[in-house]
């Protein structure tokens, strides 16, 4: 039974102090004023039911500093927390070790902890659908030897057998293609409910109803953002987490990208491509084999062909600038998969013919539901007919460009690998503060969004304006000493001033020889763009590793293993794009210097970028005071973060963009950033990173 709300904060105090309970349970355990400030505030947020912004410097130990209150809080009252984060290693570090030791902390005084990680539908194994995979497998397997794919089927036939697994992909102790989980996982539009036969046994429904026993609940924010939004769409009928009363966002820096990511609808040549397959794959199995007759499979065949090759064709034409004219002048980014985009601001672009296809197959194939078919069968051929329906539905909504202007922008990309590319057309809403204020913010009691990079220039003005926040406000410095740990150069060099030249990646490739000799290895080179990473590593790798020190570069390696071998090293050099800019961890002398080769502010030619400028110039804003300075200071705030990791660290960040001390908006953006001691002399960075100095 749960216990009255607690009003104290005793529990608090007693944790963090060097004596207290915390310290028992972590090894060299140290306090930190700064680690109790921000608990105390999560408890006062959650008692008075407000929201509250804590941006919480690196090395506060915000994770223990909201978990301890939250859970508290869960147990004292008996109501339920959501904790969401964005990357999957801190879901990890949360689940794994934070969360448990907090449940230890707390189970002699209020009973166990519940709680749970809940990933997307897609990470889960639908047993409806692998029961007709493995049918159709063993079937073939009768009059051929099995090929790699059917191995696989064979593995996952095992665990499942032996019980031993819970249906999550990642989970699992060997490898599945991607090919195959598409066709055998779980996924909103084919899910049969309460009418399918596996429904007690389903991985999915066995975790959403362990949710229910739970107390604390870890997702990420794309999960989070979809319930919302299934929620909104269903007026309450559906949702993807059972009910709660506070929400902690961490790296709530990502919130508006996630966010609109979940309201962005988009459709191309691959979805209707994987339509076309799995309809396929319907009409070839029994009964459909048996029951349609040769003329009709003919008919959809032919349909289908058609269908693609119209759908080719317009996408073709409305990216004229992207497969025309384009396509020559950056075969660099077609090969290496950079997306090209193009703004759609003419309705009626889409031929006709294409939504009215579609809606004739979708008919075509919700007939088939009159044969003689099993119940499963028939949700099937529904199932297919309402994909058709939902595309076309896409295809008339972009047609119109419904909102163009005002709400919401649409634009044609491109992405490629290789001779492989293909385009999407795609629509997104230009503002989501509107949208969370409403659905978000005035429906729960509680929101806590913290992060070490929430404010600019001292100020949450730019967050709380984005999301439409009214919160509380709190800036918790870190308890490092950054002028005694590190330095911040900036060299003076007037190439440096010319970020967009020709000869700017021939600058950046000279002064990282000469800081490789300073540092003697052990640094990270974060660019803002591909290009520009490949230029410069193929400048200078093989110079590097003349010298002695290996050289990592994004994309010839997973990010994980990239990020090992580096650490391993212990002299290497890593060259990275926007994934290494944050959610990396390297404390130690691994790591000494990171040097960010320009200035990370967001791309203007971006279509969602152009209208959203449109839209604040008419609202009387300035796009680049608005937008694109917080947006780029946030981002730099994040890989100087990657430095300093623990209170022994020393080292140097090195901008080599020196616009941020010739242009008048670098003050706004110095005064964001850690105190480090300021340099433009490149030889203070040996100084910095020498344990005598």
């Amino acid at each position: 039974m749960p216990v009255s709300p607690v009003t104290h904060t005793q529990y608090i105090e007693d944790a963090f102090q060097n004596e207290g309970s915390m310290s028992r349970l972590i090894p060299g355990f140290e306090e930190r004023p700064q680690q109790r400030e921000m608990a105390f505030l999560v408890h006062n947020a959650l008692v008075q039911k407000k929201h509250l912004l804590v941006e919480a410097g690196t090395g506060v130990g915000k994770s223990l500093a909201y978990l301890l209150p939250v859970a508290h809080w869960c147990l004292a009252t008996g109501k339920r927390a959501i904790v969401s984060t964005y990357t999957v290693n801190l879901q990890q570090q949360l689940v794994n070790k934070d969360i448990p030791m907090v449940t230890q902390m707390l189970e002699d005084n209020l009973g166990t902890l519940n709680y749970a990680l809940f990933k997307g539908r897609s990470h889960y194994l639908c047993l409806r659908r692998w029961n007709k995979v493995y049918e159709d497998t063993q079937s073939k397997l009768q009059l051929v030897q099995a090929d790699e794919e059917e191995k696989q089927i064979e593995r996952l036939w095992q665990v499942i057998h032996d019980g031993t697994w819970d249906g999550d992909r990642d989970k699992l102790p060997f490898h599945v293609s991607n090919q195959l989980w598409s066709e055998v996982c779980s996924e909103s539009i084919r899910c049969m409910s309460g009418k399918c036969p596996f429904r007690e046994a389903c991985f999915y429904q066995r975790h959403r109803r362990y949710l229910e026993t739970c107390h604390l609940i870890v997702v990420n924010h794309a999960l989070f953002a979809a319930d919302l939004r299934i929620y909104g769409d269903t007026a309450g009928t559906v949702s993807l987490l059972p009910g709660y009363e506070a929400v902690v966002f961490d790296e709530a820096h990502h919130l508006e990208t996630v966010f609109r990511d979940s309201m962005t609808f988009n459709v191309g040549h691959n979805h209707l491509r994987r339509l076309a397959d799995d309809t396929a794959r319907f009409i070839s199995r029994e009964p459909l084999a048996q029951l349609l007759s040769a003329h009709e499979r003919s008919w959809v065949e032919s349909a289908l062909a058609h269908l693609l090759g119209l759908m080719d064709m317009t996408l073709a034409a409305l990216s004229p600038n992207l497969l025309y004219k384009e396509a020559r002048r950056r075969q660099d980014s077609l090969q290496y998969g950079k997306s090209d985009k193009y703004r759609l601001q003419e309705p009626g672009s889409i031929d006709d013919r294409i939504p009215e296809s579609l809606r004739e197959l979708s008919k075509s194939v919700a007939d088939w539901s009159n044969l003689d078919l099993s119940d499963e069968d028939r949700f099937e051929a529904n199932a297919l007919a309402r994909r058709y329906m939902d595309m076309a539905h896409v295809l008339d909504n972009l047609n119109a460009l419904e909102g163009d202007g005002d709400s919401f922008v649409y634009w044609s990309e491109m992405e490629g690998r290789n001779r492989q590319k293909y385009v999407t057309l795609n629509g997104a809403p230009l503002e989501i503060g509107p949208y969370m204020a409403e659905n978000l913010w005035a429906a729960v009691p509680t929101a806590i969004l913290t992060s070490a990079t929430l404010s600019t220039g001292g100020s949450f003005d730019y967050i709380k304006h984005q999301l439409e926040i009214d919160a509380e406000e709190a800036i918790i410095d870190s308890p490092f000493d950054y002028s005694g740990q590190a330095c911040l150069c900036i060299p003076k060099h007037s190439r440096g001033r010319q970020p967009n030249s020709a000869a700017y990646d021939n600058y950046v490739s000279e002064t990282v020889l000469e800081i490789v000799d300073l540092t003697q290895g052990r640094m990270f080179v974060l660019f803002t763009a591909k290009k520009s990473l490949e230029a410069v590593s193929s400048k200078i790798r093989d110079k590097i590793e003349e010298k002695g020190y290996p050289v990592f570069v994004q994309g010839d390696m997973p990010r994980q293993a990239l990020l090992k071998e580096f650490k391993d090293a212990g002299n290497g050099v890593l060259m990275g794009l926007d994934s290494f800019w944050e959610g990396v961890d390297v404390p130690g002398d691994a790591l000494s210097c990171v040097v960010l080769a320009k200035l990370p502010f967001p791309v203007p030619e971006d279509p969602v970028m152009e209208a959203r400028e449109t839209l604040w110039r008419a609202q009387g804003l300035n796009p680049f005071i608005h937008y694109s300075l917080p947006m780029a200071t946030l981002k730099l705030k994040q890989g100087f973060g990657r430095l300093i990791r623990s209170k022994a660290d020393r080292g140097a960040v090195v901008i080599l963009d020196s616009r941020i001390i010739t242009r008048p908006y670098g003050a706004f953006i110095l005064k964001s950033l850690p105190p480090a001691r300021l340099t433009t002399d490149l030889n203070d960075i040996a100084r910095a990173i020498s344990p005598a100095y």
